[in-house]
């Protein structure tokens, strides 16, 4: 199979795209010391103070009354 000039470009623009979400995912690990705990931990702070509803998915949902 052939690959055109434009199937080209797009893979090398996703590689791209790819390798700077890995730059900032190995960034974001490294100021944490690695820590996943650390990551997950400072994760749920942001979400305390964003001001926005943050849903649980791990609580069995109450039942609605129509």
């Amino acid at each position: 199979m052939k690959t055109s000039k434009s199937d080209a470009i797009e893979k090398t623009e996703g590689d791209l795209v790819l390798r700077e979400i890995w730059r900032i995912k190995d960034e974001l690990s490294a100021a944490r010391g690695h820590s996943i705990g650390r990551l997950f931990t400072e994760a749920r702070e942001r979400q305390k103070h964003s001001g926005h509803r943050v849903v649980n998915l791990q609580r069995p949902r109450k039942a609605r009354v129509n």
